[in-house]
């Protein structure tokens, strides 16, 4: 029972570590500058994430930070 517990906690904390990397790999694709930031621009071509542009927008300065793309997505899809 022990080594099963161990097991799922092991596959848990892998989980957590791919999801994290999951948002990173995501965000790193849809900034096109590189400049780690995503903007309305860099974004036009996926109208599906265009349309909670705003809501992630948490600071209102017009960009998107890994933070807000992260805590956008763990919010409201995980």
């Amino acid at each position: 029972m022990k080594n099963i517990m161990v097991f799922y906690s092991l596959l848990i904390g892998a989980s957590f570590s791919a999801s994290a990397l999951d948002v990173k790999q995501r965000f790193d694709h849809l900034d096109s500058n590189k400049d780690g930031f995503l903007t309305h621009a860099e974004l036009e071509p996926q109208p599906q994430l265009l349309r909670n542009y705003s809501t992630w927008d948490k600071d209102q300065d017009n960009r998107i930070s890994l933070l807000e793309f992260k805590q956008f997505l763990t919010d409201n899809l995980y």
